[in-house]
């Protein structure tokens, strides 16, 4: 097993590290949603219930130096590029041992010493972003490479066609990673798009496009893999699109009602799909038992830690709007 500690995985892949840090995902998802409810963690909570494997897998195939640009449902990305849990949960309490001070909230967490920048709202913004970090990895010539996650809800913004009409265009070292889960918000996939298969967009624009398995963790990491290699050879952007199912809510404001209950049945539960190979392939069931309680553990750390940090001060609040609008901080 990869130690806990490394962030990326090589070709050899190691299912019971992916399988680690997706129980990682889920029972942070888990804890998040009971913080929310509590009080203790404010505004909205888009959690990934059912989509581990894709985000997991995905920045697998990343390695040091390469920058991640994420949704308004970021956790696979924290837990993935390997984000300290305890200022990540302290970040989405307002703490001020967060990575942003307490001031980024959940979906807004940046960690460039993670290789994650500007996780946005904003939907189809993600890829307005990674074009502008695939071009100055393009100019610098270093083999890096984005990582640009976005979703099935913004395959129709005028921002996500622009700019992967761009970084086909300049050939730039970016992967378009669509998370394919079925809704954007309670708007189901066939009701706002009339080709459903959103991998054949790349052929649009003259790259290519791959389907994958979005609940099969070692699929999802050998395709992206693969696409990582392309654009770090210097043959331009792929988009993957990865096919998955939001077994939760859209986020904690979601009242439901617009699903069918039985719709997800089609979908394997990504955790258990791997546990299951895992058993297969010969890995004993205590020593996954093992791995999930030390998740559980890792995770209760991280909201000791949070709940254990200091409010920030009010006056660095202030100190950090006067900067940010362009004026010198009160003496």
């Amino acid at each position: 097993m990869i130690g806990t500690t490394t962030r990326f995985i090589d070709e050899k892949t190691d299912l019971l590290e992916l399988y680690r840090r997706m129980c990682v995902l889920r029972e942070l998802d888990i804890v998040l949603e009971e913080l929310r409810a509590e009080g203790l963690v404010k505004g909205p909570m888009h959690v990934g219930f059912g989509q581990e494997a894709a985000g997991i897998g995905a920045t697998a195939a990343l390695r040091d130096g390469d920058i991640t640009t994420a949704t308004h449902r970021p956790h696979a990305q924290y837990v993935g590029l390997g984000l300290p849990l305890g200022p990540t949960v302290a970040e989405m309490m307002g703490r001020a041992d967060g990575q942003c001070g307490g001031r980024g909230g959940h979906m807004l967490i940046a960690d460039p010493d993670h290789g994650l920048l500007a996780p946005s709202g904003i939907i189809g913004h993600s890829l307005l972003l990674a074009v502008g970090h695939g071009y100055a990895q393009r100019l610098a010539g270093d083999g890096r490479v984005t990582l640009c996650v976005t979703g099935d809800g913004a395959v129709n913004s005028g921002a996500f066609n622009e700019a992967a009409n761009m970084a086909a265009l300049w050939q730039l070292p970016v992967v378009i990673f669509v998370e394919n889960n079925q809704y954007a918000l309670s708007v189901r996939l066939d009701r706002h798009v009339r080709e459903t298969e959103l991998y054949r967009r790349g052929w649009g624009y003259g790259i290519p496009g791959v389907r994958v398995d979005g609940n099969d963790v070692e699929a999802v990491h050998r395709c992206v893999a693969r696409a990582v290699a392309r654009a770090r050879d210097g043959k331009g952007p792929t988009l993957v699109e990865a096919v998955t199912y939001r077994a939760a809510v859209f986020s904690g404001a979601d009242h439901g009602g617009y699903r069918d209950p039985a719709e997800g049945a089609g979908f394997t539960d990504p955790l258990s799909l791997a546990r299951g190979r895992l058993i297969d392939a010969g890995t004993s069931p205590d020593q996954v038992d093992a791995i999930e309680r030390a998740a559980r553990r890792e995770v209760e750390d991280a909201v000791a830690f949070a709940k254990a940090s200091p409010w920030p001060d009010p006056a660095e609040l202030t100190d950090i709007a006067t900067k940010w609008d362009g004026r010198e901080p009160r003496s």
